[in-house]
Order: C-alpha cells, then structure tokens, then sequence
C-alpha cells in the first residue's frame, strides 16, 4: 500500500505542468505556444478571411464563430520573452487567426492562422518565432478570429489524478474483503 501511495505522489508530482507558460507571476497557466499553420497577406474582410482559412486548412467544414477587435490590454505577456497569450471569446476554439493591422507591413503576412493547442482556452502567440517583434507588437494587432470550438480535452494530470483514484478505491476494497 506504501509503494502504491509514494508511486501515485510520484506520478502527481512528475505529471505537473512545469513546462507550460505563465501569466501574472505563474498564478494563470496558460499552456504553451500554439502552432503556426499558414500566414499570408490577405485581402481584409469576414469573407476573404474565411475562404483562405479554409484554403490553408484545405477543408470546407471551418465556421467563424467569433470576431473582436483586439487591444494591447486584451493580452498578457507570459514568463517568456516576446510570447503573448489572450483568453479567447469563445468555449476553446480550434483555430485561430490573428490579423495584424495599424500601419503599413510592407511584404510581410498580415493574417496568421494558428491551431489552438495544448492549453484549449488560451490563445498563446510568441512573436519571435513569427519574425516580427522588431516591428511590431500586440498593439499593432487589428483582431481574432476563432474557428470551430470544440469541447474541452483532457489534461494528462487530470487521467492520472484519476487514475489514481480509481486505484486508491480499489485498494481501498481489497482492504475491506480481507
């Protein structure tokens, strides 16, 4: 019985979410940084945005269910260096396109689409991997799309967390028979 309880404390401890980001001094987990599918300089506008969303993701079963401007205050720096995230509208989108906006790019894409993982509620963005901290920051961000929200996924800590319950109870059991 000792084995099971330190293996279940081991499990807990080891299955922690140490690698995901933070926001507000590591009291918001946020996850870690979703990934980039496609960018793109694209014509503005609900439609066009639409229709190269689901170019890029090459499917027509894509739905926008919410758009909103965005601004700076919208979104909070973690605890790494030019990585942003913002709690979405919406009951875990996705996908999610972020639009940049607020003066001239020049080349470079001004629609990013992203898939929304590991953390489901939060859309988490690190500007160096996109190439642009040094012309823009979450200021310069026009809006979010998010796309096809889906129900939540469990965590892996959570099956553990569970796991070891399940296990507990059955101990728990064998005690009582004998």
């Amino acid at each position: 019985m000792k084995k099971t309880l330190l293996l279940s404390i081991f499990l807990c401890i080891v299955s922690s979410s140490a690698w995901s980001l933070t926001i507000q001094s590591g009291a918001i987990d946020v996850g870690g940084v979703d990934n980039l599918i496609a960018s793109a300089k694209v014509n503005s506008g609900d439609a066009n945005e639409l229709a190269w969303v689901k170019s890029a993701l090459n499917t027509n079963d894509i739905f926008l269910d919410a758009k909103y401007d965005t601004i700076s205050s919208n979104w909070s720096l973690t605890n790494q260096a030019n990585t942003y995230a913002i709690d979405f509208a919406t009951y875990n989108p996705k996908y999610f396109l972020i639009k940049l906006g607020i003066g001239s790019l020049g080349n470079i894409p001004d629609h990013y689409l992203f898939e929304n993982t590991p953390e489901l509620g939060w859309g988490v963005v690190n500007l160096a991997d996109l190439g642009i901290t040094s012309i823009i920051g979450v200021g310069r961000i026009s809006h979010v799309d998010e796309f096809n929200g889906t129900a939540p996924v469990p965590e892996p800590a959570t099956l553990i967390l569970l796991g070891t319950g399940l296990l507990g109870l059955a101990g728990l059991r064998r005690k009582i028979k004998k």
